[in-house]
């Protein structure tokens, strides 16, 4: 029995795949995402939105493999070899994603977000003067790219510029108000600063706009023991 035209519709899966995934139902997603690509094997599209899809549920190989068929239909398709270099850098295959980044960068030199996330690898592998590199990129590009701020401030901590790291989370902040990780870490660069107070006060920010950051509560924990305040150290 031959099934309903609209069952044999490759797009008519793609679009209920993509429903489902803004619905947060991510493995119907791929089920609809694979019939769509069983239908048409050509379909660019549903190979890069399963990649997504993937990726999200921690399916990082898979994910790979299939912004990789999206890239082979497609060799410059830019945002496949930015979020195919994303799920590397979660592999831990940074030099790959830096790779990723590089090409999606070839083909869209201001490319904030791949810059970004360049550095994020850069960062990673320990090339920290590159990382900053590709961070100041991200905010020539992208100048109120918060984010990039945030984490050229990491980079920047890591190089002992702790005043610089600083002025780089202030901003990032001042673009984001509810930042918690960018006041978290200004807490960690003011505690090596031995401003502890100050710390304290970016880590009860942080505490307050993002309640279950656990790495804030250790943070803030290990000022008090600085302090000698062991019982507000174990609460």
């Amino acid at each position: 029995i031959a099934l309903p035209l609209a069952f044999q519709s490759p797009e008519l899966h793609y679009n209920f795949a993509h429903s489902l995934y803004e619905e947060g139902k991510v493995e119907d997603a791929i089920v609809s995402y694979r019939k769509a690509i069983e239908l048409k094997p050509d379909f660019i599209d549903a190979y890069y939105n399963r990649g997504n899809a993937l990726k999200k549920l921690g399916q990082l190989d898979e994910a790979v493999k299939s912004y990789d068929k999206a890239i082979q239909l497609k060799p410059d398709f830019i945002d496949a070899y930015r979020n195919r270099g994303n799920a590397l850098n979660e592999l831990g295959n940074l030099d790959a994603a830096v790779l990723s980044y590089d090409k999606a960068i070839q083909l869209k030199p201001d490319y904030a977000e791949a810059y970004n996330n360049r550095g994020n690898a850069l960062e990673g592998l320990g090339s920290l003067e590159e990382a900053l590199k590709s961070y100041d990129k991200a905010i020539e590009f992208k100048s109120d790219y918060a984010a990039a701020y945030s984490n050229r401030g990491v980079a920047l901590k890591a190089l002992g510029l702790l005043d610089k790291a600083i002025e780089d989370y202030d901003k990032a902040t001042q673009l984001v108000p509810d930042y918690a990780e960018a006041y978290n870490n200004k807490g960690v660069a003011l505690e090596e600063l031995e401003q502890p107070d100050k710390a304290m006060q970016n880590f009860d920010k942080a505490i307050q706009l993002a309640p279950d950051f656990s790495e804030t509560y250790n943070n803030r924990g290990s000022v008090h023991v600085k302090l000698g305040q062991m019982n507000e150290a174990m609460k």
